[in-house]
């Protein structure tokens, strides 16, 4: 029996992530994170190749395997969905690749963005597992502090729901997770950043 694209995706991943762990919990293998993808991805309907975009969504910017290894192994269409989840010029900074991946995300299609509302969601959910476990929201793990965070994952949303139904569960679990982590709202962050 052959292996669906999404058990072979995982796979796939599982040997590129190998040995890895993650920013915010050491303890956690890598894979964790991407497995977390795949199940919302699931969990909302998303189709095959979303689904294993998903699985593979960091292995070209975190691992030794290129865009082209996903190409070549997973064909054109999974190929585009990681390159859009994917931050592949680190020969700039933290803010101008988060700025420009903010900027890409206005101009997709619902089914461009899905991997990278799976990938926030996971990641934010995660954090705030991590914080109430700790009862202290450290950001000290990451490259950037608490009020580059909050920009980043704010304005990202903002860009996600562009042309959107913020009213997709997608959007909305996203939106509770941004705002219990950070302890705000979005219009109030917004509004603050309006006043400054």
């Amino acid at each position: 029996m052959t292996k669906n694209v999404i058990e072979k995706a995982l796979m796939f991943a599982m040997i590129a992530h190998s040995g890895q762990v993650r920013k915010a919990k050491p303890e956690e293998p890598a894979i964790v994170h991407p497995l977390a993808v795949v199940q919302i991805l699931r969990e909302y309907g998303a189709d095959k190749n979303v689904t294993a975009g998903g699985a593979l969504h960091d292995v070209p910017e975190d691992t030794k395997f290129t865009l082209e290894d996903i190409k070549r192994n997973f064909g054109e269409d999974i190929a585009h969905l990681v390159d859009i989840a994917s931050e592949l010029d680190k020969s700039k900074s933290w803010e101008e690749r988060k700025q420009n991946k903010i900027n890409k995300m206005k101009e997709k299609t619902l089914r461009e963005k899905l991997v990278v509302v799976a990938d926030k969601i996971a990641n934010i959910e995660d954090l705030d597992r991590v914080f109430k476990e700790k009862g202290v929201k450290d950001f000290s793990a990451f490259k950037r502090c608490q009020e580059k965070q909050e920009w980043y994952y704010r304005n990202m949303y903002k860009s996600l729901i562009t042309n959107e139904d913020k009213q997709n569960p997608l959007f909305v679990r996203l939106e509770k997770g941004i705002n219990n982590v950070f302890g705000r709202t979005m219009e109030d962050y917004f509004e603050d950043e309006r006043e400054m």
